[in-house]
């Protein structure tokens, strides 16, 4: 027989506003409608607690107010869930079967129960809940925890730190919203430069609330600039939480320390090793990283164990999975390592780095591409981070690998050739043994330096260059500076020269691809003098040689280079179409910079049609990217010259208004869309309606049943006319004020009934 009817545990007191969330609690509300077992999964201090004290409330109406509220916080680690749950329920006198006296407790009563904190006895607590779902046909169940329950059951939602931009940035952010909130009674109206620290504050905190929250505590005795200054060293810094909070929740660095202990120690030690990455790692890196001796069972389970314990976040692209830890769970790792691990680390970190710009050598010319692209688009914190700690330690020939294989892809391709050449000049400023890989460094020097005008200096410093590299007779060394020399000459006979020897020293073939472009530039040159037979025999050639190897890059500078040069022909048609053969190349490879430096070689092409207001579009979509890869300013003059003078002409000749109206029409373009319209294609304007709202973002559902809400029908009307539940039909709606920033019904009738029919 069920025990005493008591009244429903209470619900946590909220003590501070709800900030942020809509989103979520629409998800999860709408969740609720499809599982009886739902798991809030997240890392200590990301708000699982508060979401679910508030979600509870929302919906406490669906469950008659039979809402339960166990704090598990309170079991000791591998203790038992039903004891405690059970003596929360007064059901003191316990048989041989507690689980099955709760279950009778529950019995058929339409019941929600909230297990918080399940993460250090979640084989406990997932007996219990299997028994309650299976007995208790009524009864709802939401977990919250660190680690899933793994029940086939179970409904996992994994609940993502604040956003730290929004719409209005940085205000607009749910994050800087919850800091500007906990903050009011001291700094009840920051200034704009006080907002914009606090923006950065929530970005290094990746917009855990916790930390938000522990940080907003300093602005009694600091500026929000000295708190974003002290934030180097989070864990140490964000410690004065509430005292009537539990232990693990009033320091940063205490969420985090409960989280370690509740890690194995294959777990513990991977943690540890892969904080050394500053951004994100393959398995593949893991992997190579591990300590074979060390380890019980195989990378990937650990990894995978890491993630569902949320100690590690997956981020997703098209070619692999990689890995992300919060900075101050790395932090936290890179701590709880002792000097010789952290040392050893570092070094294996700096070694993969080398192995993996020595397989990009080796493999760039071939399929891999978009790989290799993204892998170093993605690795380059870590690449600083490993070429500053050879700087640090005096070891200049590791330095001068990172900074010097795979220049053109690892930096170049990226848009960061003067970055590479800052790095590369560290190096050789280190007091070292000449070697012959030094003075290939030195040509990358030099042509990053010709193209920013230093031309004086650039052959000073090719010359001296190749007098060493004759000394140690190397020829890969003398064909990277011969090569660099075709790249600084101006004049199309000098080049062809300087390109020709470059092949010849290495035997007729560019061995080197990843470091100058040597049979492409020839190409190039030969175009550029006129040899139009020659150049497109070498063109072709080139084009067939990639295509059995799948490449795809270097013909898509082939490409480019021809278009250049048939403009400066005068050949408009030959170079739009050269071009846009080069575009369609880069897009394919996701590449950014490439796919900019060909809308803006194409804008020249336009105003050369005097379509100017082409040109200024292609312009548009061109600095909405130059701004995406950190440019901010386009490169393409410095290096071809002309995208200046076609703004000039198009701003003059279409006239302030309309250039502004077409440039800015192409910085909002998607990237994709964006393509398309450089491509040729007809890309049709933003639909526009009088009073400039956009269109529904309601999906088919949502709209059907905001329909129904504009007829003046409950959620229970409502689930019966759709037959859905009613707790989905509450979802919708909640999910719909969500969408369009609404906080009542009425407002979303009021939307619906100013829409077109039929929209």
């Amino acid at each position: 027989m069920p025990g005493p009817r008591l009244a429903p545990a209470a619900l946590p007191e909220e003590h501070t506003t709800f900030v942020g969330r809509r989103s979520e609690l629409a998800d999860t509300r709408a969740a609720l409608g499809r599982t009886r077992l739902l798991t809030v999964l997240g890392p200590g201090g990301i708000g699982k607690t508060r979401l679910v004290t508030r979600l509870a409330q929302d919906v406490r109406r669906v469950y008659e107010d039979n809402v339960w509220f166990f704090d598990l916080s309170v079991v000791a680690a591998g203790g038992s869930v039903v004891d405690q749950v059970a003596t929360s329920l007064g059901l003191q006198a316990l048989g041989e079967d507690p689980a099955g006296e709760v279950a009778q407790f529950f019995n058929d009563s339409r019941a929600l129960i909230i297990l918080d904190g399940c993460e250090h006895v979640v084989g406990s607590a997932g007996a219990l809940v299997r028994r309650l779902t299976s007995s208790c046909p009524q009864v709802t169940v939401i977990a919250t925890s660190q680690a899933m329950l793994r029940l086939s059951s179970e409904h996992v939602y994994t609940l993502e730190p604040l956003p730290t931009t929004g719409e209005h940035a940085p205000i607009g952010a749910s994050a800087v919203q919850l800091f500007l909130d906990r903050i009011r009674d001291v700094m009840p109206e920051p200034s704009a430069a006080e907002l914009g620290d606090i923006g950065l504050i929530c970005e290094r905190l990746d917009g855990i609330p916790l930390a938000i929250e522990l940080a907003a505590t300093r602005v009694r005795s600091l500026t929000p600039r000295q708190i974003l200054a002290r934030l180097d060293a989070p864990l140490a810094f964000l410690t004065r939480g509430d005292v009537d909070l539990p232990d693990r929740q009033r320091t940063l660095k205490s969420a985090i320390a409960w989280s370690y202990e509740l890690c194995s120690e294959d777990e513990r030690e991977l943690w540890r090793r892969m904080a050394v990455f500053t951004g994100a790692w393959t398995l593949v890196s893991a992997e190579r990283m591990a300590d074979d001796e060390s380890r019980s069972g195989l990378v990937v389970d650990v990894v995978e164990s890491l993630l569902e314990k949320s100690i590690l976040r997956r981020t997703r692209n098209s070619l692999v999975a990689t890995y992300t830890m919060f900075d101050s769970v790395r932090q936290f790792g890179l701590e709880m390592s002792t000097a010789e691990d952290l040392l050893h680390a570092r070094v294996a970190h700096r070694d993969w780095h080398i192995r993996d710009v020595t397989d990009l050598e080796s493999s760039w010319f071939g399929p891999d591409q978009l790989h290799w692209l993204e892998s170093t688009h993605r690795g380059l914190p870590d690449l600083r981070a490993a070429i500053q700690f050879s700087i640090d330690r005096g070891d200049a020939t590791e330095a001068g690998l990172l900074a010097g294989l795979g220049c053109r892809i690892t930096w170049v391709a990226h848009g960061r050739a003067d970055e590479a050449r800052r790095w590369a000049l560290r190096v050789l400023e280190m007091s070292t043994p000449d070697t012959p890989f030094r003075c290939q460094l030195e040509a990358m020097v030099a042509a990053v330096e010709s193209n920013q005008g230093g031309m004086a200096s650039a052959r000073t410093r090719l010359a001296d260059a190749e007098r060493r590299a004759e000394e140690f007779g190397d020829p890969i060394a003398l064909a990277v500076i011969e090569g660099t020399r075709g790249y600084v000459e101006p004049d199309p006979a000098v080049k062809v020269i300087a390109f020709e020897r470059a092949l010849e020293l290495q035997g007729g073939v560019n061995r080197v691809t990843t470091r100058v472009d040597i049979e492409e530039r020839l190409a190039d040159a030969h175009n550029r003098l006129g040899h139009k037979e020659i150049a497109q025999e070498m063109i072709a050639s080139l084009t067939r040689r990639a295509a059995e190897a799948g490449d795809k890059y270097e013909t898509s500078n082939l490409l480019f280079n021809a278009g250049i040069t048939a403009l400066g022909r005068g050949d408009v048609e030959e170079a739009i179409a050269a071009l846009r053969g080069a575009l369609v190349l880069k897009n394919d490879l996701e590449n950014s910079f490439g796919i900019a430096m060909a809308q803006d070689a194409l804008a020249m092409a336009a105003a050369a049609r005097q379509d100017y207001t082409r040109a200024a579009t292609l312009l548009g979509t061109s600095q909405a990217l130059w701004g995406n890869v950190g440019a901010g300013a386009s490169p393409f003059s410095r290096t071809f010259g002309g995208r200046d003078e076609v703004e000039r002409q198009a701003r003059s000749l279409l006239g302030a208004r309309a250039f502004e109206v077409a440039f800015n029409r192409g910085q909002r373009m998607p990237v994709g869309q964006g393509v398309e319209y450089a491509l040729g294609e007809v890309v049709a304007a933003p639909r526009g309606r009088a009073d400039d709202r956009p269109a529904s973002p309601l999906s088919k559902r949502e709209r059907e049943v905001a329909d129904l809400v504009a007829e003046g029908l409950g959620d229970k009307e409502i689930a019966a006319r759709l037959s859905i539940s009613r707790r989905t039909a509450e979802g919708h709606v909640a999910k719909s004020l969500m969408k369009l920033g609404f906080t009542s019904r009425s407002q979303l009738v009021a939307w619906i009934t100013r829409l077109p029919r039929g929209e």
